[in-house]
């Protein structure tokens, strides 16, 4: 869902930013009322979350691949509007310094999955929810439909976005200058790659991400409820069900629905499953890279745990697990649809559109593809665990780099008011 740079007209590209810019604005102005002392912190995390779930590809009917983005869940707890920022940074980080979206394409990036996403998965979590308790089961299951709702919105944006490119603007022979794929071919391809996979994992994450919150840290969801909701309802009681019945149920369930969507659009052959040619992969190299990354995880997962203070624990650990495990959607064989490169657009189609080869190499980042630009790790005759590292050590400094400015601008933009009162005797901590 990142558009590199040279799929979209540069017209329409900073065109965009008629209506990223304001929201950027209007985020900045809202977001002071849910920022104090203990929420800054949780936005950075939020944001360094969002960053690591977008490295994590899956794959995705189509032969091709996908990630979720972890919007919804940000809007749910601290609001759209901490959404916006958490995600846009996270874009524009990922756009600088990993070459993950384009630099002209960052105001629609950030639209689609900064602004669309989260406003989209909230508004219908609220709908869904309704007045139900904060902590009802009932609000689990509005947060995972509103997941999955507000990434297909943005899946779909991106293909109307993507399709409407070779009628507009094309060439003296007729050819398009940029995209190729038409509107017959982008919003299918979008659509069923969400719908039936990335869609289904980001469900996954809003509804297990605010089961957690309600189980372990419901003073985050309580306290911060008028504001976010906007109107008082009742805290109620999270569900009495054992924590491991239910995310294992839940994990388990997306993993068989993903099972039998790869094996419905393979054709029901394993080898084909979502539709891609599971032959072309490395399966000794995946072997070695499995093993090293369980090696990784067997040792830096409890040294991390056992370093960091005890209200880091739990959100420091994830990071880190998730950034060790990110290397592990190096297996799924393809691209994400619209994010090839003008060799693979070549490959289908013939030629590369002119636009596209133009704007396609104007920014290069200091560490594209999340990989370390040093022999051992880029080099393409490497066996596949030197990317896995490569990929790994990306993600640890994208991660330690986005929760550092978050939180920085994050307690820029903090109402120091609230900060006072949040400290004053009888006040109700958020």
């Amino acid at each position: 869902m990142h558009i590199p740079d040279g799929y979209l007209s540069p017209v329409i590209s900073v065109g965009m930013g008629v209506a990223t810019v304001p929201s950027w604005v209007l985020a900045v102005r809202r977001v002071k009322a849910v920022l104090n002392n203990r929420t800054v912190p949780l936005l950075a995390v939020f944001s360094a979350l969002c960053f690591t779930i977008m490295m994590f590809n899956v794959p995705v009917p189509g032969g091709t691949t996908a990630h979720g983005v972890g919007g919804t869940l940000i809007a749910i707890v601290l609001g759209p509007w901490a959404a916006v920022i958490a995600v846009s940074v996270a874009l524009i980080i990922q756009a600088l310094f990993f070459g993950d979206g384009g630099i002209l394409a960052i105001f629609a990036n950030c639209l689609n999955m900064g602004v669309l996403l989260p406003f989209t998965g909230y508004w219908t979590y609220r709908a869904i929810a309704a007045r139900s308790p904060i902590l009802s089961t009932r609000r689990v299951w509005a947060a995972g439909i509103g997941g999955y709702v507000g990434i297909t919105v943005a899946a779909l944006a991106v293909g109307i976005e993507l399709g409407i490119q070779p009628i507009l603007f094309k060439d003296a022979n007729g050819q398009p200058l940029y995209n190729p794929y038409p509107l017959s071919a982008t919003i299918p391809a979008m659509l069923l790659a969400h719908a039936f996979g990335a869609s289904i994992v980001e469900a996954l994450i809003t509804a297990l991400g605010l089961a957690y919150l309600q189980r372990s840290h419901p003073e985050y969801l309580t306290a911060l409820r008028s504001v976010v909701i906007g109107e008082e309802v009742p805290a109620g009681e999270p569900s009495r069900r054992p924590a491991w019945q239910l995310f294992g149920g839940a994990a388990l369930t997306a993993l068989v629905v993903l099972i039998v969507a790869g094996l419905v659009t393979g054709g029901g052959d394993p080898s084909r499953m979502f539709g891609a040619d599971w032959s072309q992969v490395d399966w000794p190299g995946v072997s070695t890279m499995l093993l090293i990354v369980l090696v990784l995880a067997a040792v830096l997962i409890p040294l991390v745990r056992l370093l960091l203070p005890q209200r880091l624990k739990t959100a420091g650990t994830l990071l880190v697990a998730l950034a060790i495990l990110a290397p592990l959607g190096l297996i799924a064989p393809g691209f994400a649809f619209g994010e090839g490169s003008p060799d693979d657009v070549k490959a289908a189609f013939g030629y590369v559109p002119q636009g596209l080869q133009e704007l396609s190499g104007i920014f290069s980042a200091p560490l594209s593809g999340y990989n370390i630009p040093l022999p051992f790790f880029s080099d393409a005759n490497a066996p596949l665990w030197h990317a896995a590292l490569g990929y790994e050590l990306s993600g640890l400094i994208g991660i330690l780099l986005l929760g550092g400015v978050v939180y920085g601008l994050a307690w820029l933009l903090r109402d120091r008011g609230r900060d006072a009162t949040s400290r004053s005797p009888g006040a109700r901590a958020v």
